[in-house]
């Protein structure tokens, strides 16, 4: 299971601060025992062995843990083929995604949405919550232009714009895209990610890019800060100060004398 993280603005939030301290735990529990996608089984029994191993926790302790926490928005509770599953709301931009397929059906491919006492209530397909983070299987071709647009009032985050202007397409673009929410999170503007990005290489060839490294590891070392991208290949491909052997020459008995008379000096 990959490390999760937790950031300090879960201190103030309101959200969180409704909760009550079981309820606060079950929350923060979840997030430890979810999949890649933030998804899980949903059963309260299969979630009391999991989240509570070692305490007296009863069941219907977790199921009303489990409606206060959809009440509050933070999870989702949805049912597929009549069997309950959760997905973390909002987990696209606080957890990186490693897993390319998620170990349970998305909220997007349920036709049934579950109703604070448990029941499923049949819905419109067009209705179910949508899966914040694409699975394999969507048909949409570039899922990175679709979740650029995941934050409050659908408001663009830039994700598109960056990653058209990044010169070098390598690695994964989601991962890049856990990595970009990340940058944002911490203060940094978009605008400031591209003007970088392309004044670092605007001089540079193609094959200088070869050395450029892929928009998540440039993301994650705070490339932004950095005066340039590109690692220049060393000139005949030695670092520099490099002497190879077949020109190294011995000291002579004279540059030995010499060094031990500037260091008597000392």
């Amino acid at each position: 299971m990959p490390n999760r993280i937790l950031k300090e603005s879960i201190c103030t939030s309101e959200e969180i601060d409704k909760l009550s301290p079981l309820q606060e735990t079950v929350f923060y529990r979840l997030i430890v025992n979810c999949d890649d996608f933030g998804r899980c089984d949903a059963r309260a029994k299969i979630l009391k062995s999991k989240l509570f191993p070692l305490k007296d926790i009863r069941v219907d302790q977790i199921e009303a843990a489990l409606e206060a926490l959809s009440s509050a928005e933070l999870v989702i509770l949805y049912e597929v083929d009549g069997k309950p599953f959760l997905q973390m709301k909002t987990w696209d931009r606080h957890q990186r995604v490693r897993a390319k397929v998620s170990k349970y059906p998305a909220p997007v491919d349920a036709c049934c949405q579950m109703t604070a006492d448990g029941s499923g209530a049949q819905t419109n397909a067009g209705e179910c919550a949508r899966n914040p983070i694409q699975s394999e299987s969507n048909p949409n071709p570039n899922p990175m232009r679709e979740n650029a647009r995941t934050r409050k009032d659908e408001e663009d985050d830039g994700f598109t714009a960056f990653w058209d202007a990044y010169p070098r397409k390598s690695g994964d673009i989601r991962s890049a895209y856990m990595e970009y929410l990340h940058v944002l999170d911490s203060g940094i503007s978009p605008e400031t990610l591209i003007e970088a990005i392309k004044q670092q290489t605007k001089d540079a060839t193609s094959e200088d890019l070869h050395f450029l490294p892929g928009a998540e590891k440039w993301l994650r070392n705070r490339g932004w800060e950095s005066k340039a991208a590109v690692r220049t290949p060393p000139k005949n491909g030695r670092p520099a100060g490099f002497t190879p052997a077949a020109e190294y020459k011995a000291p002579t008995a004279a540059d030995i004398n010499a060094l031990q008379d500037m260091i008597n000096r000392i």
